[in-house]
């Protein structure tokens, strides 16, 4: 096929013959892609090649100089220059392994490169030395898309000894993030006295606490003490914040550390710019964050109010994408914010069958938005997600599908290394009013009369001694080795408070004291560990009759759990100029960072 430019344009013609300043200009969108695989045709059967390259180790490969020439200014340099090796029928390439160049003539053939955490950092090294940034590229998004506390440094020293200012930046950024972490890392005392300030001297650390700070540089130079010793009042300077230091701390510091830091303060003098700014990782505040809270100007619409109940303050995160409404939602223990699934508002007043969505996303603290991942195999309403053995599951949930509203038994599984899903073994029973949470390496399920146990080593789920009351819509949470279930709705739709807890280890629940609530303030309750504490979220609504008025009123109100005396206490009231939050919000909480958020109160 054939696209002509402007063809209803034409000139005036003379007895149905146009006239001889006619131009016609077509092309043949296919025309590349068919010459590109022509020419890998021949390179497989090797035909027509006119250069044969030797890597390291004497693999070499048979290949064509225009096609070499055409990819990397480095081949077209050589083959034009005049010099020898513009002549030659063989070229030796040193510092280039076979896999690498097999890798490299199969871009230059197809525009195809296949990656793996085995070979990217190779082919980076092949591509830079071809001078081919296209392949550079694609391989530094390959090693962001997989940085981890076991890598990150790795990665960062590498893109620092190649110049990739991207990588750098995006591998330096992971390891300010993850600096707990990371710093357990064998690789991390191999960084350069440069490398270590670079990471250290910034406001973005996530650290809690300015003596993590002091004690990854004591770790790093006790690896070269001899060599590094000369650098410690340097490093101090740069990167020890002192007013933030504990006094108590400071005093149990050894001689030989207090003295280089006593020389820091000489070399940075007496007022520095930072020396009192504190770290991203000091300003977090642990906060409850309210899904599908209905919007403070319309029911229809919701917002995230993010309440600290510490300071009174409420902030409001960033909606999900596209209003999602009934997402799972799991905080990691990395403090990772995700959700999954759940269904875009309808326009239609009446429509209640809505359509279930796949969408994965991952939460950007520093950004205040939301990051789009692979999305589920399985478009999912209500989904449960836990974290488990360093993966994500998400679990059940519903669709409208076929004959209406179906449970789902299905269950799959989230590598954040590779972002791709893999479906593992479904639950035994379909649920979608279910709560799910992890422990020890294992996830536990319950709904109802159905308590499920899955191990992810075995991919296999086997049942357990159910709650005494059974339930669905209760709330689910792990603490001090005892699964708590609180409150649901029993078989006849009654609504209950009880609250039951499941010793793992002994394979025996136990009821404690329901929970103290009037049924008349039409209660809506949240489970949170807040404070290593267990909380419930309450939204109460309190009718009044004034002057022959009915009046309104709602309140939400946390209660804190008292194990030792079996009692639940208030402990905080939202502000009053709070919104109603609705009846469909879901809690969880997570570390926030006051300066990323909008404030709203």
């Amino acid at each position: 096929q054939f696209c002509f430019v402007e063809p209803s344009k034409f000139s005036q013609t003379l007895n149905g013959i146009p006239s001889s300043n006619t131009v016609s200009s077509g092309m043949d969108p296919f025309h590349a892609c068919s010459i590109l695989q022509q020419l890998k045709t021949m390179y497989d059967e090797g035909q027509l090649t006119d250069i044969v390259v030797e890597v390291d180790h004497g693999k070499t490969f048979s290949c064509h100089r225009n096609v070499l020439a055409a990819i990397s200014p480095y081949f077209r340099s050589m083959f034009t220059s005049g010099l020898t090796e513009s002549t030659q029928k063989e070229v030796r390439i040193v510092g280039v392994e076979a896999e690498s160049m097999h890798l490299v003539l199969n871009y230059a053939y197809t525009s195809r490169v296949m990656l793996t955490e085995a070979n990217v950092q190779a082919l980076f090294t092949a591509a830079s030395i071809f001078q081919i940034p296209s392949i550079q590229d694609q391989c530094a998004k390959y090693m962001i898309s997989h940085l981890d506390p076991q890598n990150s440094i790795g990665v960062f020293i590498f893109a620092d000894h190649y110049g990739h200012q991207e990588l750098k930046d995006r591998s330096q950024d992971y390891i300010r993030k993850k600096f707990l972490s990371v710093t357990k890392e064998q690789e991390f005392l191999q960084l350069r006295k440069d490398q270590l300030i670079s990471i250290l001297d910034s406001d973005d650390l996530n650290v809690d606490k300015e003596e993590h700070v002091y004690d990854s540089i004591i770790r790093w130079f006790e690896h070269e003490q001899h060599k590094r010793e000369v650098h410690l009042p340097e490093i101090f300077a740069k990167c020890i914040r002192m007013p933030l230091l504990e006094e108590t701390f400071l005093e149990k510091i050894p001689p030989m550390f207090a003295q280089a830091m006593a020389k820091s303060c000489v070399q940075k003098g007496q007022h520095s710019a930072n020396g009192y700014t504190q770290r991203l990782g000091m300003t977090a505040s642990e906060m409850i964050i309210c899904f599908d809270a209905a919007h403070k100007h319309s029911g229809k619409k919701q917002t995230v109010p993010c309440l600290d109940s510490v300071t009174g303050r409420v902030f409001k995160l960033c909606k999900p994408p596209n209003d999602l409404r009934e997402v799972g939602i799991l905080v990691s223990p990395d403090n990772d914010i995700y959700i999954a699934g759940g269904y875009r508002p309808s326009s239609s007043e009446v429509s209640i069958d809505h359509r279930a969505e796949s969408d994965f996303w991952m939460y950007d603290h520093s950004g205040n938005r939301w990051i789009p991942k692979a999305p589920l195999l399985r478009a999912r309403i209500g989904c449960k997600l836990v974290h488990c053995c360093g993966k994500l599951y998400a679990i059940g949930g519903r669709v409208y599908e076929g004959d209406g509203r179906n449970s789902l038994k299905s269950v799959e599984c989230y590598d954040s290394r590779e972002n791709c899903w893999t479906a593992v073994c479904p639950m035994p029973v379909a649920m979608e009013f279910h709560s799910a949470v992890e422990y020890k390496d294992n996830i536990y399920v319950l709904q109802g009369e159905f308590f499920l146990c899955y191990d992810p080593q075995k991919d296999y789920w086997g049942f357990l001694t159910p709650m005494t009351v059974p339930r669905i819509q209760g709330l689910a949470t792990v603490y001090n080795d005892s699964i708590y279930y609180i409150a649901g709705t029993c078989g006849n739709h009654q609504r209950m408070f009880t609250v039951e807890a499941y010793d793992i280890e002994q394979n025996k629940w136990t009821r404690k004291k329901d929970f103290p609530c009037d049924q008349s303030i039409n209660p809506y309750i949240k489970l949170v560990l807040l404070k290593n504490k267990l909380h419930l979220f309450v939204r109460a609504t309190q009718v009044t009759v004034e002057e022959h008025v009915f009046r309104t009123s709602r309140k939400n109100s946390l209660y804190q759990y008292d194990e030792v005396t079996d009692q639940w206490q208030k402990v905080y009231e939202t502000p009053d100029r709070l919104w109603d939050l609705g009846r469909h919000f879901e809690c969880v909480v997570a570390k926030l960072y006051p300066q990323c958020l909008q404030k709203v109160i």
